[in-house]
């Protein structure tokens, strides 16, 4: 069997239409199929309200710093992203020139919408399972039943349901634990969590989680 080999200056012309394409790929918002959440590479980068090279920053982000995109856009002939922090935290806009797609916790880039919170909603689950909750405050651990389901680069939502019936939405983006579903309990955003030993250890309101990593991610 005869292997045709590209010229070489084909197969570099090549390489530059996939790095093209990857480029432009980046700089699309997520519900256009671009990157979920972007990184800061270097330590150029300034967070801006207003995407102008004059604008007084908002905050000097760091390598390796993380934030949602909101979709990238021209001003005065240089790429800016519209980008927020995850969680609490400021708005604004960064060069492009210091960002690229950030890669979540179970090692994939994800790109469009976040789904997880959809398919929970209609039951479409990837695992199923148990951890230790507590429903009041002060109440010892126990057991409850847990579903997850996932959306790829960290992104999650759990539903954990109490023995007596009553579920509660978590939600996780990045790997990070964001909030609780609202509930007559609370709004779902009184909350403290820790990572200890491979497992999120989660305060919402009144109510207390164990939750594996490994369940959440899928790694």
């Amino acid at each position: 069997m005869r292997t045709t080999l590209l010229p070489l200056a084909a197969a570099l012309s090549v390489c530059a239409t996939f790095v093209a394409l990857e480029h432009a790929h980046a700089h699309r918002a997520p519900d256009e199929g671009g990157p979920r959440r972007l990184e800061v590479v270097g330590t150029e980068a300034r967070l801006v309200h207003s995407p102008s090279a004059r604008a007084e920053p908002l905050a000097r982000p760091t390598p390796g710093d993380v934030f949602a995109n909101e979709g990238c856009a021209s001003f005065d002939s240089v790429l800016w992203c519209r980008v927020k922090a995850l969680g609490k935290g400021p708005r604004g806009h960064i060069e492009a020139q210091h960002l690229r797609p950030a890669q979540g916790p179970d090692g994939h880039v994800p790109t469009g919408l976040d789904t997880s919170r959809a398919r929970a909603r209609t039951g479409d689950f990837d695992a199923r399972g148990e951890i230790l909750c507590a429903q009041e405050q002060g109440q010892s651990l126990g057991r409850c039943k847990a579903a997850v389901a996932r959306a790829r680069g960290g992104d999650a939502t759990v539903v954990v349901t109490f023995p007596n019936g009553f579920a509660r939405q978590l939600y996780f983006t990045h790997g990070r634990f964001m909030r609780g579903s609202a509930t007559m309990s609370g709004v779902g955003t009184d909350i403290d969590w820790s990572l200890e030993a491979g497992i999120y250890v989660v305060r919402v309101d009144d109510q207390a989680f164990e939750i594996p990593v490994d369940f959440v991610l899928g790694r």
